[in-house]
């Protein structure tokens, strides 16, 4: 995994990929796009047509799970007033919470309006969609040229481009299978008409079931191809298979997989958390070091620059090389961390461990900033003698990774 910089080309390409994809992909990555926002239990109830969606979810709030529905609008101009009192009207009696959702900005008519109307709208603009794309790597792959760039990854934007094909094949051949002409039906394409969803339709990728399951994507997939879980569909963009799954099976595969259910108050959030910190399934020493780089970092607001944090995780290997009690062998950078340079140990611990506390929500990364922040419900509950605990723990892995693989070096040799 690679740390996006604070980059404005990669911004606005990113916009501009979003307002160029055709309106139907558009409605497809937003009703994917709203797994990454808070929004649990998603629903697409409707792709309307003109690049705009409509949803239903519950936002997390605390303790607290409040029932949303959803609107999404691909703009290139400012949401008015009248967008937003259409939408106030579609949720009355409905839903005591609506978020807006757009490629574009607001009037200021508009925001006064959703910040102060019953039911309350959330907003979300251009800006913000794109920031969450960074922070989750949408969209994104690192440059072929420059190791310390990135460029677009035009097979992600392909992938939608693939699911209009499908959908919109079950949807011609559901409307034949009644007898129904095209031309009798619609003098639009089937790709303008709004297209109201079965369960069966609504589908999300390989990656955003692995953000909602809490898993790594790359564990999924190895989930597939082993055929411990099967796919509701699947396409070849390129060279490489893509899985959709039904997003109403969510909570299927995670009671069939024998997963953890998502936290739901404070109290179950810590004790997940430090469950974690000091599970001993290690293949490498690297969680256990971050651990302790991170809680020695942490200031009062429970956040870690991430460059202090590389600083800090490489000198801890170092040290321990040059006591000669080395943790990694050849085969990892950190074998030799004296010459390793920042980069490459920061695009180290964002792929492992990092990613892993990402994936569970227990710490959050703000790459613009340059910032690490262990989750709020996390850090408010976390005791003084909790995280001495953890420390104390994170020594414990530490020798038992060693003691671990020594063995299996004397074995091999």
């Amino acid at each position: 995994m690679y740390t996006p910089p604070a980059n404005p080309d990669i911004k606005r390409e990113l916009k501009k990929q979003l307002l160029t994809l055709p309106a139907r992909s558009f409605e497809f990555f937003a009703g994917e796009f709203l797994v990454y926002v808070g929004l649990e239990a998603v629903s697409v109830t409707r792709y309307i047509g003109d690049g705009g969606i409509d949803a239903q979810g519950n936002l997390v709030a605390g303790l607290f799970r409040i029932p949303v529905g959803v609107q999404v609008k691909r703009h290139k101009n400012n949401v008015h007033r009248s967008d937003i009192d259409k939408f106030i009207g579609a949720l009355s009696g409905r839903f005591s919470q609506g978020m807006f959702m757009t490629t574009a900005s607001y009037a200021p008519s508009a925001l006064q309006k959703a910040s102060t109307s019953i039911p309350h709208i959330l907003t979300l603009n251009g800006d913000q969609i794109v920031s969450v794309m960074i922070e989750h790597r949408l969209g994104l792959k690192i440059s072929s040229v420059h190791s310390q760039k990135l460029d677009i990854d035009p097979d992600y934007f392909a992938t939608f481009e693939a699911m209009r094909g499908m959908l919109l094949g079950h949807v011609t051949e559901a409307r034949q299978s009644y007898g129904i002409e095209a031309s009798q039906f619609s003098t639009t394409t089937v790709d303008e008409q709004p297209l109201d969803l079965k369960p069966e339709d609504d589908l999300i990728s390989l990656n955003a079931l692995g953000y909602a399951l809490r898993v790594d994507p790359n564990t999924v997939r190895r989930w597939v191809e082993h055929e411990k879980l099967h796919p509701d569909a699947s396409q070849m963009v390129g060279e490489r298979s893509i899985y959709y799954f039904r997003r109403d099976r969510i909570e299927q595969i995670r009671k069939s997989l024998g997963l953890e259910n998502i936290p739901t108050s404070s109290d179950e959030w810590k004790q997940e958390f430090l469950d974690f910190a000091k599970s001993r399934n290690l293949s490498r020493s690297y969680k256990p070091v971050m651990v302790k780089a991170f809680f020695k970092l942490v200031d009062r607001e429970g956040k870690v620059k991430i460059d202090d944090l590389v600083r800090e995780f490489r000198d801890y290997y170092a040290q321990r090389l040059a006591a000669g009690e080395p943790l990694e062998q050849d085969a990892s950078i950190m074998a030799n961390p004296t010459e390793a340079n920042d980069s490459a140990v920061k695009r180290l611990i964002i792929g492992n461990p990092l990613q892993r506390f990402l994936i569970k929500n227990f710490i959050e990364y703000f790459p613009e900033e340059g910032v690490l922040r262990i989750a709020p419900q996390l850090w408010q509950e976390l005791h003084y003698y909790e995280v001495v605990d953890t420390l104390k723990s994170a020594d414990e892995q530490i020798s038992y990774y060693v003691s671990r693989h020594g063995k299996r070096r004397r074995a091999s040799s």
